[in-house]
Formats: structure tokens, sequence, C-alpha cells
């Protein structure tokens, strides 16, 4: 996970090489509630340009039955060929994107995003948090979360964790040693070690970081270091792991003996959300596609086919009581709801690079 201000200057090179920034390149937001009005005409389009994921089928054809607005999706692989493509005349021909969270805040930042009407979208009042808020795009000002990863656990049944918590999870590093893996990643293993002491997952504080460093090196020799050279004290053994800190999208379809969880003191979300770029032609259609996704029974049909988390929790209840019971598509509401989008400064993330390169040297 890349600090914001890494984001920022790479995104802003990028379009910078483009030659321009597109028609939404001015300082001023284009509209605001008081530009549309509940009495305007529904476009008969709307166009989508997505990255890192795709626009479920289900909530396409529901918002053509209920509208008769015609949708038209294009996909970009990453969101930085997205804002490239944005730049390159993008501007004016999209009317909704899908990003993830440091791209809407380069975007929020840089005024290339509209401000939502509020009064066109009623259904932003059906968010709970986590996800009724947004750390780059405070009051979900730009935004609407679609669907989101986070960052937890996958232990197998014979894992004798004693409770689903990331206490639990280090604690079984030092009575099972090389039988608990940790990915390559400063910011998720530091971040977990963080919340596990109390702490949050993002804290900048150098006393909190001290704590998480200590309890690293309290039980790193009993940890199974997963895409890099393994420390030479670390144990070796060709067992499997019994629990590992994980992605859930990688176990929505957890393999058999293998189940994931979210502790229960939260873990790191990556939330995905819809914005409506600057200049975009069909504002009001838009917008309609904003209320219409915050229905429950859109999000349940949209989470049944992609197997993915969607934000609003009223519809776990309509969808099959066996997806249901997957964390990596329905965690607990407990554990969500203790779950933040991190966001990692650069004199944090340089402490945490600092701390794990000391560990795995």
């Amino acid at each position: 996970m890349r600090t914001r201000r890494q984001f920022l200057a790479s995104a802003g090179l990028l379009l910078a090489g483009t030659g321009c920034l597109g028609r939404g390149s001015s300082s001023v937001e284009t509209f605001g509630s008081g530009f549309i009005s509940k009495d305007q005409p529904l476009e008969k389009t709307v166009c989508i340009l997505s990255s890192g994921g795709k626009v479920p089928a289900f909530a396409i054809s529901e918002f053509q039955e209920r509208t008769g607005v015609k949708v038209h999706v294009e996909t970009a692989g990453t969101d930085q060929s997205l804002l490239l493509r944005l730049a390159a005349g993008g501007y004016g021909t999209y009317d909704l994107i899908m990003v993830g969270a440091d791209s809407l805040g380069y975007l929020v930042d840089s005024k290339q995003v509209e401000p939502i009407a509020r009064s066109l979208v009623p259904g932003l009042s059906l968010l709970q948090p986590p996800f009724n808020d947004s750390p780059e795009d405070g009051g979900l000002r730009h935004d609407v979360p679609a669907w989101y990863d986070m960052v937890g656990v996958a232990a197998r049944d014979t894992a004798d964790l004693g409770e689903e918590s990331w206490a639990a999870f280090f604690t079984l590093a030092e009575r099972r040693p090389g039988r608990v893996a940790v990915p390559d990643r400063a910011d998720d293993v530091i971040g977990a070690t963080l919340v596990s002491l109390g702490h949050p997952w993002d804290s900048d504080s150098s006393g909190d970081l001290n704590d998480a460093e200590t309890r690293l090196q309290e039980v790193f020799s009993g940890l199974r270091i997963i895409g890099s050279r393994a420390p030479s004290e670390a144990p070796a053994t060709s067992a499997p792991a019994l629990a590992q800190l994980v992605r859930a999208r990688a176990y929505r379809t957890p393999p058999v003996g293998t189940r994931f969880f979210l502790p229960s003191e939260g873990g790191a979300l990556d939330v995905r959300s819809y914005a409506i770029p600057a200049y975009a032609p069909h504002p009001v259609a838009a917008h309609a596609w904003l209320q219409n996704w915050l229905q429950p029974v859109v999000e349940a049909g949209s989470m049944s086919e992609l197997q993915l988390p969607v934000p609003l929790l009223q519809a776990r209840a309509l969808i099959d009581p066996a997806l249901a019971e997957n964390q990596a598509i329905c965690p607990p509401v407990t554990a969500l709801q203790a779950s933040i989008e991190p966001v990692i400064s650069a004199d944090g993330e340089a402490a945490r690079q600092q701390i794990w390169t000391a560990l795995t040297a």
C-alpha cells in the first residue's frame, strides 16, 4: 500500500506527461446540488469507466429496467490507466468512474470529480460505519462506495487460535514456530501488529510504532515470510501454514479445510468507489445510477454475482445463507465497524519500512 503522497506525485507526473488535464483541469467544480434539480429530465445514456473490477451485470440490468437508461461500460486495467484516459480527452466523455481510495483522493484534491447532489441520492443515508465517511473524501461529498477488500486471516480448521483476533494470530506464531505466515509487506504486517496492541492501524506515533517493533521482535523468529528470502533464524518447515495474513479477495472460495476471518479488532479496508468526473455529459443519469446502486436488492444481486463484499449491510439478508457465512464476503459487523481505510503518511511509511528492513535483513 503506497502512501498518498507517493501516489499523488506519480499521478501528477503521468498527467503532466499527457500535456493536459482535459477540460476538468479548472480549479473550480462545475456543478453542485443547486445546479441539478429534481425536475431535470433523465438522460437516456450513462457511460461508466471502471478500473480494478467490473461493473456487475445485475446492477446494469436492474438500472436499465428501472430507468430505461442505456448503460455503456469501459474498463481500464489500473487506476493510473484510468487517470491517463481521463487526461487524454476522457473529461466530457464519462459519466461515472470506479476508482480506489488513493485515486479518489487525488481527484478530489485536484477538483476533477463533481460534488454529489445529495437530494438525488437519498440512499446515502442507508450507509453505516465505516462506509458513511471516507478519509479521502470527508462526508462522501464526491463518492459512493461500491465494494471493498480487506486484510484479515486465512486459518486452517486445525489452527488452535482460541479466538478470531490479531493478538491470537501473533501468539500462535510463538506457540507454533514456522506455521504462521505473513506477506513481505511492511504496511500490512505492522498495521496488524499495531491493532493487536490496541493502536490504530495507520498510527504515526513513534511510541505506537516502537510497541509494534518490540512485539514483532518477540514473534518474528516464528513467522514465515511469503514472497521474500526467509531470515536465517526462521524455522525451516515444509508443513502448511496454520494461519496466514491475507487479502479477503483471494478467499472468496476458500480451499477445503481453510476459512477466512476478519479479526475482532478490525482490519484494513481497501474501498473502491463510484464518482462523477468533471464535465460528465449525463449528470442526472449518473446520480440515478448512484441511487440505484444504493438499493439493497441491487447490492445483494451484485454481491452474489461477483462474490465481493458490498457496503450496504441490508443486502446481506437477501443473499444465499451459505454465501453470507463466508467472512471474506460478509465479515462480522462488529469487526467490520472496527476496521478503517488506513491513510499512512510518508513519514509513517518510512518508519514502517525501516522496522521491516531491520527485521528481514
